[in-house]
């Protein structure tokens, strides 16, 4: 399978997309099924994941297999902490990567990563940070094997 990475364009690509955050959404809620469904937050989703690219000059590249979107990542450019005791630190974040179930161990989330650093180097990108669920071992195996490395790591206790 030969998939292409390339921009995300709403015109072929915005029901393929919606499935993709969709996907992404139900795979999250199997680790924390407190979360939204996917089918309930979607829409609102993408419009506020595109939102976010023009105010941190970002983008969102999908991997096009002959026209079926097999998955995403959405890169953010110029992020700003907004923790005061972080100061005025300015980074890229990859905020989502997905690649579709039929889809995943033939590489193509390394290529999405690959994309998302190019796009974020070439816009003089720094620093590249992304979050992961601890449970999402898979996801996590990837991050690190691209060269991303821990830096906070946040825990949780519930009190009911």
């Amino acid at each position: 399978m030969t998939a292409v990475i390339r921009k995300y364009s709403s015109e072929p690509h915005a029901m393929q997309l919606r499935k993709c955050v969709i996907e992404l959404q139900e795979f999250e809620r199997q680790i924390d099924p407190r979360m939204p469904s996917g089918e309930e937050i979607a829409d609102d989703y993408i419009a506020q994941m595109l939102q976010r690219c023009r105010q941190c000059d970002g983008s969102v590249f999908v991997a096009d297999n002959d026209g079926n979107i097999a998955g995403y990542v959405t890169i953010l450019c110029r992020v700003q902490s907004d923790d005061l005791d972080d100061g005025d630190i300015e980074f890229g974040l990859v905020a989502d990567l997905l690649v579709r179930n039929e889809y995943r161990g033939t590489g193509l989330g390394r290529d999405l990563m690959n994309a998302a650093e190019e796009f974020a180097r070439n816009n003089g990108v720094n620093w590249l940070r992304v979050s992961v669920m601890a449970g999402n071992g898979a996801a996590r195996r990837l991050y690190e094997s691209t060269g991303f490395s821990e830096i906070y790591i946040e825990l949780e206790k519930s009190l009911s």
